[in-house]
């Protein structure tokens, strides 16, 4: 019994130890802007095929884009893009994990408009091609340009359709690949006017939400400390 009693508190050991854990880190938070250590960059439909322009200017608190939408494409936009396979100008260790937060915050003011659009570029494991912008999967969402920014679902964010259609398939596989993410980007919004120039005052962006794979480790290690200690209560009952 005295073995018993010790294998016991050894595990009542590991389960505060395994509370302490859980509590600590089950919980992330980031904050891509401000202190980002991310390069940022005017994004324009360039790489589209269109001829919207963007100039930044950056300060400690906010970025201003300074944007003309004018290109003849069917979808034109421009804003502030975020690289993220970029830290401190050099390269990232990884692609960025959206799927380890459930909800972003986007501060935004803009000037004549009325609506911005954040979209997540995601690297498609099947699809998308080593720096080559087109091939990328975007997600995105439009949403109402407010005072005190908007808090929004990171798994709001969809893939449009007419990306599908460019690929050549027929419907959406439902894929996000929000685990693969290379870029955020923060753009104009639907009905912007063509030709006159406006402006995107991006003051905060934040990510935060449950750590939901390393909830899913750590549940993994709970069930592996009982049934270790399942084990050797019958081992030592067995033995003696």
């Amino acid at each position: 019994m005295k073995k018993i009693a010790v294998s016991t508190s050894l595990l009542v050991l590991l389960l505060a130890l395994w509370v302490v854990l859980l509590s600590a880190f089950r919980e992330n938070e980031q904050t891509l802007f401000p202190n980002c250590a991310y390069e940022i960059y005017p994004l324009t439909d360039k790489e589209m095929g269109g001829y919207s322009v963007s100039e930044l200017a950056r300060s400690d608190s906010e970025i201003t884009a300074t944007i003309n939408i004018r290109s003849g494409m069917a979808y034109p936009y421009a804003g502030v893009g975020f690289n993220l396979m970029s830290v401190n100008n050099r390269p990232a260790a990884g692609f960025f994990d959206f799927s380890r937060f459930d909800s972003m915050e986007v501060v935004v003011e803009t000037g004549r408009m009325r609506n911005v659009s954040v979209r997540i570029m995601a690297n498609d494991p099947v699809y998308s091609k080593e720096n080559a912008y087109t091939t990328y999967r975007p997600l995105q969402k439009s949403f109402a340009a407010t005072k005190g920014g908007t808090k929004l679902s990171v798994y709001e964010l969809q893939v449009p359709d007419r990306w599908f259609a460019s690929l050549g398939l027929e419907e959406n596989d439902g894929l996000k690949y929000l685990n693969r993410g290379v870029i955020l980007e923060v753009f104009n919004g639907e009905g912007t006017m063509l030709g006159i120039p406006d402006e995107i005052k991006l003051q905060g962006v934040r990510l935060w939400g449950v750590d939901h794979t390393f909830v899913k480790v750590m549940y993994a290690l709970l069930a592996i400390l009982i049934l270790v200690w399942i084990a050797s209560v019958v081992y030592i009952r067995r033995r003696k």
